[in-house]
């Protein structure tokens, strides 16, 4: 995993470095390396050329020395502008670009020829709105449709901190980020504006309650060779209303990603009222039908839940069952007499709402999944990583906050996913992750299978779009993208 670190907590360790005998130009000669490196095939082809912006502080020092790089690794074209006075910027480094034949250019000579836009204006320091002709030039580039644009370390006029553009921001295609992620690339407006990031280890050490999940983090699971579809997990959906008929449908998305991630059986929990839609709709080998009002709402029966508990173990419920009026009982009951994995969805989350204290008694391992809109409905609070691990603490529960960044915390570690696709804004994929977690944590445990399971959704959207459109993804295709198989191995 790689660490996530705010910009003071970064300055910090690079302090630590420095304090070690780690100097600034070792710092500055690592990270433009880095991003040479990067950058250097796409630099070195006949008809590129390259513009490096650089500003008047470190960012703008680590600019001057990518161009450098780039111009000694063979690469024409390679030109760089500066959005300050030659003098506000280190004499060793302007020493050090005329050596190399590098003529630092004032930004009013940029002529708008070039189609590979390299900007390193300012870093993670500023503080400020940014205005006047850096602001202009920010917008320039940003309206080139024909070229490539990469950032070093954090794309120019974002914060930090919060992700949100201080007046306006440059937009890149790939921003090369150094030591750790930082908080506003991930939320808010950064995902749009850093676009794929690339974190480049320059030598610094950090540590960080926040990390991101990446493939390298998913851990396989291994199976017996005796292994039988009882051991594997049973799994219970329990969803949907008479006022949805196509419920079913949510209920059994769940209940297929489960069977895709390994679960030995699993059982659809529906009301009674919904029993011929079912049968039209989903191709599910074990349904159970409910006793149900004359709404068609899942009734709260202490006997029907019993023997529900008695045999699985996880459960996922949620999935279509509208503003059922016995569904806070339902929850209530399951919590405090189960003790499998509980994953409380959709609108099982809604029924909580204000009123989920008691999930600190619960017997169950609980995972809450909400996304944004009911996060801050269950909870009241804005949704944000410091909130999700408070409630994870008041809570005893794994929270997973759904959105373009993920948060996935248990009150002490967040974890975020950051993989995924525009596309996944579709009904049913929460559904989806609501399965899968419920399937996998009947083999490991639940933060991990949280973890592994959006990783893994988010890996087979993108590929699912890769292979078809971004308005053609389904649900199906997450799971046919999503290679869980991969997961499991045989002892």
């Amino acid at each position: 995993m790689q660490n996530v670190l705010d910009a003071e907590s970064v300055r910090a360790a690079e302090r630590r470095a420095m304090e070690k005998g780690f100097g600034e130009m070792m710092l500055r000669i690592n990270a433009s390396l880095a991003v040479a490196d990067e950058v250097c095939d796409r630099a070195r082809r006949e008809w590129s050329r390259t513009a490096v912006f650089c500003g008047p502080g470190g960012n703008g020092c680590d600019g001057i020395l990518i161009a450098c790089r780039l111009m000694r690794q063979g690469c024409r074209n390679v030109r760089a502008f500066i959005t300050c006075d030659e003098s506000a910027i280190s004499r060793e480094i302007v020493a050090y670009a005329v050596s190399c034949g590098l003529r630092l250019q004032p930004i009013s000579e940029y002529d708008g020829q070039s189609n590979i836009l390299i900007d390193a204006i300012y870093g993670i320091g500023l503080n400020r709105n940014v205005t006047g002709g850096v602001a202009e030039l920010i917008r320039k580039l940003n309206d080139d449709a024909n070229a490539f644009r990469l950032a070093v370390d954090i794309t120019s006029g974002l914060n930090a901190d919060t992700g949100y553009p201080m007046g306006v921001a440059f937009k890149a295609h790939v921003t090369i980020t150094f030591i750790c992620y930082k908080p506003g690339m991930l939320f808010h407006d950064g995902r749009d504006h850093c676009g794929r990031i690339i974190v480049e280890n320059i030598g610094v050490e950090s540590q960080s309650p926040v990390s991101v999940f990446d493939g390298g983090d998913v851990r396989h699971i291994v199976r017996d060779k005796t292994m039988h579809k009882g051991k594997a997990g049973k799994v219970f959906v329990i969803g949907g209303c008479g006022e949805m008929i196509g419920a079913p449908i949510l209920a059994g998305a769940a209940a297929q990603a489960a069977y895709f991630n390994g679960a030995g059986v699993v059982t659809v929990c529906l009301p009674k009222i919904l029993r011929s839609a079912a049968h039209a709709r989903t191709c599910m080998s074990v349904m159970k039908f409910l006793p149900d009002d004359e709404a068609g709402f899942i009734k709260y029966d202490e006997k029907q839940l019993d023997d529900i508990m008695s045999k699985a173990k996880s459960i996922d419920i949620g999935p279509g069952m509208g503003a059922n009026p016995y569904l806070n009982r339902i929850v209530k009951y399951i919590s405090d007499n189960y003790d499998g994995n509980l994953v409380i969805d959709a609108d099982a989350l809604n029924a909580i709402a204000n009123d989920y204290a008691f999930l600190k008694n619960s017997k169950a391992k609980v995972v809450l999944t909400p996304h944004v809109g009911e996060f801050e409905r269950m909870t009241g609070l804005e949704a944000n990583i410091a909130n999700a691990r408070k409630v994870a603490e008041a809570t005893g529960a794994i929270v997973v906050l759904k959105s373009a960044t993920t948060v996935i915390t248990d009150g002490e570690r967040a974890i975020l996913n950051i993989s995924g696709t525009p596309a996944m804004a579709k009904a049913g994929m929460g559904d989806l992750l609501g399965g899968c977690i419920a399937a996998l944590a009947c083999n490991v445990p639940v933060l991990d299978a949280a973890c592994i399971a959006s990783y893994r959704n988010g890996m087979g959207a993108e590929l699912a779009v890769a292979a078809y459109s971004e308005l053609m993804l389904t649900a199906k295709d997450v799971l046919n993208f999503a290679s869980y198989g991969e997961l499991y191995d045989d002892k």
